[in-house]
């Protein structure tokens, strides 16, 4: 086994795209870390919730969807103070996803018409035409003609929908008796909103759930690309390994090895070993990167960082060198390591969040490896104490499958 290693290490070597991918993959790396940008599109619970404005008629609706907010497409004829004032009233409550177009040639019966396309073509929970003399009928009282709802679905938040218009439209009323001019109602509910306590928003998490500031996520974000990069050098350094494998196995130095009585479990783990060198020599570059580029706050410690690099190094670096072991060629092995790099690193999420993906595609993410180590950098952040426990099971559980699966795969390719 010491000469499997020897040799294997001396080819690592001489190899300049091995080089290649030590050097670049850490240095790439680092400058992800140390870039200080926010990560805006991710602070979507943080953010003023606004109206969607959309383009015509028939645009979608479906798109603006999520977090379980109830979506409620908008027909404003009026597009007057007080309507804006009614449908701000319907974004207070936190439940109602606004989207409006902008209809000033729209009648309710064109309106009524045009149900029939949204109902099959679109989803969403409601959708109210605003007449063009909304504030005319508001302000009489008449609600029937200010305004119509369509309700679109069977969620029964629709009730929660007809009372905050209720509610709106009882202020607006309430305002006009104050003012007893048309003109001067919305300084009278500007005033009347001015007296209500200003509502404060606090997240509370459940028991297996992890909460992390807006800082902690744009620090996460850069984890994740430092860990897409980091990927490809194992991935690479893996795959290096696997050419001598696939060499050895051509050039029948493998079968002259297998007259030693060596099995094929050593000789797997013997280039296991060189994996776990080639680890060791990316995550000590990765070390002094972040050193001399003076990477201090990553959101996380140094030693969990480079600890959770090393684990997933370990990783990719026995499955990069079983898929040569089991292809058989340099470049069917090259291609599949690339779409085993640049795959695996979509489905973990590490270049976006896949909170709104269909269930099958978050099924796959948990096969990825790179998404439990980015749950682990969000247990490092909360300061969740079973992160060792769960990087150490999810490595052993990889290494296991790929130890037997190799050399069950040399054994294969000696038969043929």
């Amino acid at each position: 086994m010491k000469e499997i290693i020897k040799t294997t290490l001396k080819l690592l070597v001489r190899n300049k795209g091995f080089w290649f991918f030590v050097i670049i993959s850490p240095l790439l790396s680092t400058l992800c870390l140390k870039n200080k940008k926010e990560n805006h599109a991710s602070y979507a619970e943080a953010q003023k919730a606004q109206i969607e404005e959309l383009e015509d008629v028939d645009s979608k609706v479906a798109y603006y969807g999520g977090k379980g907010k109830f979506i409620i497409k908008i027909y404003d004829a009026s597009e007057s103070e007080l309507s804006e004032f009614l449908l701000n009233k319907l974004l207070e409550s936190g439940t109602f996803k606004i989207c409006r177009v902008k209809t000033p040639d729209m009648t309710k019966e064109d309106v009524d018409a045009h149900m029939h396309y949204d109902g099959y073509n679109d989803r969403m929970g409601a959708a109210i035409y605003l007449d063009r003399d909304f504030d005319k009928y508001v302000l009489q009282n008449d609600v029937s003609k200010a305004l119509t709802v369509y309700i679109l679905s069977d969620d029964e938040r629709y009730e929660l929908l007809l009372n905050e218009l209720k509610n709106a439209v009882g202020q607006i009323n309430y305002a006009s008796n104050i003012s007893m001019a048309e003109g001067d109602v919305i300084k009278v509910l500007e005033e009347m909103n001015k007296t209500i306590p200003e509502k404060t928003v606090k997240s509370l998490t459940g028991k297996d759930n992890r909460e992390l500031t807006n800082k902690q996520i744009d620090k996460k974000v850069l984890i994740g690309y430092a860990f897409a990069l980091m990927t490809l050098g194992y991935v690479f350094g893996g795959l290096f390994i696997a050419h001598t494998v696939i060499n050895e196995q051509k050039e029948m130095v493998l079968t002259r090895l297998k007259l030693t009585n060596l099995s094929n479990i050593k000789y797997f783990f013997a280039k296991f070993i060189c994996g776990a060198i080639v680890c060791v020599m990316l995550t000590i570059i990765m070390g002094f990167c972040t050193v001399i580029f003076n990477v201090n706050d990553m959101g996380i410690g140094m030693f969990d960082f480079l600890l959770m690099i090393f684990l997933m190094g370990l990783i990719f670096c026995s499955i990069s060198l079983l898929i040569g072991v089991l292809l058989g060629n340099v470049m069917s092995a090259n291609v599949a390591s690339f779409s085993l790099w640049s795959m695996s690193s979509l489905l973990a999420g590490l270049y976006f969040p896949m909170d709104y993906a269909t269930r099958t595609i978050k099924v796959l993410s948990y096969m990825m490896p790179q998404k439990w180590f980015l749950e682990a950098t969000e247990m490092i952040m909360t300061k969740d104490n079973m992160v060792y426990f769960v990087l150490l099971c999810i490595t052993a559980v990889y290494m296991i499958v790929t130890m037997s699966l190799g050399s069950v795969g040399i054994k294969f390719k000696n038969y043929e």
